[in-house]
């Protein structure tokens, strides 16, 4: 990592991630001003996420109640001056103090909500489900996955959406990081669910894209992972 120690690092598993292709209009005015969309056949990709973290250590330190949670997140693609890399749209988290910090640090959009994971393994085909309250209402996200990980297709939207390895954001003029892990591997679903239709609490605009057909759904198992300190884009 070229950013020298990392201010975070993690394991990140059971990764949930489903995927649609849209018109880059959508996401345009949500992008910071030095990101453009990152194309993939002249669509731009937004992606819906659970991810678990567990054995969180910040600057080094463990957190107690804090080490690990479920996250949900809604992110989309970008060039920017550093390179290919993330724009997330909506982080939510169970945790007060995780929200703080990466809002405070990063810039990051992240919300403290009720986030919940439930997970089990049947056959040795895992399933996860992550469920998420806005306002009255709980909305989910899950996939059962074949019982075999692969790797990534080189050349595949898969493999487009999941090397990334930079996330950007507006924060303070402009601000970039690094993500680095080893290659993730992943699992075919054998069936998925998205109940989310109003968009809550990304935004309206984004429930007839959650209700649409998907370009891409995948369960990864995920990796140690380690998050570089901000910097100004272009550094």
């Amino acid at each position: 990592m070229s950013d020298g120690p990392s201010w975070m690092q993690a394991d990140w598993g059971n990764l949930v991630m489903v995927s649609w292709l849209v018109d880059p209009a959508l996401v345009v005015d949500r992008l910071p001003a030095d990101c453009v969309p990152d194309l993939w056949q002249g669509a731009a990709a937004v992606s819906l996420v659970g991810v678990e973290f567990s054995n969180v250590e910040v600057k080094g330190i463990s957190w107690p109640w804090h080490d690990r949670f479920p996250e949900v997140n809604l992110r989309t693609y970008v060039q920017g001056p550093n390179g290919p890399g993330v724009v997330f749209l909506g982080e939510l988290v169970p945790k007060f103090l995780v929200a703080m910090l990466a809002k405070k640090t990063y810039g990051e959009p992240y919300e403290r909500r009720k986030v919940r994971l439930g997970k089990r393994v049947r056959h040795h085909e895992p399933e996860a489900a992550y469920e998420w309250d806005a306002g009255p209402r709980t909305f989910r996200i899950s996939v059962r996955a074949e019982a075999h990980p692969q790797p990534v297709p080189a050349g595949s939207l898969e493999e487009f959406l999941l090397h990334r390895g930079r996330g950007y954001n507006g924060f303070r003029g402009g601000t970039t990081y690094e993500v680095v892990h080893e290659p993730w591997t992943m699992r075919l679903p054998l069936r998925y669910a998205v109940d989310c239709a109003t968009g809550a609490p990304f935004g309206p605009k984004f429930g007839p894209v959650f209700q649409g057909e998907c370009a891409s759904v995948v369960f990864s198992d995920g990796s140690a992972v380690r998050v570089g300190h901000p910097r100004r884009t272009g550094t």
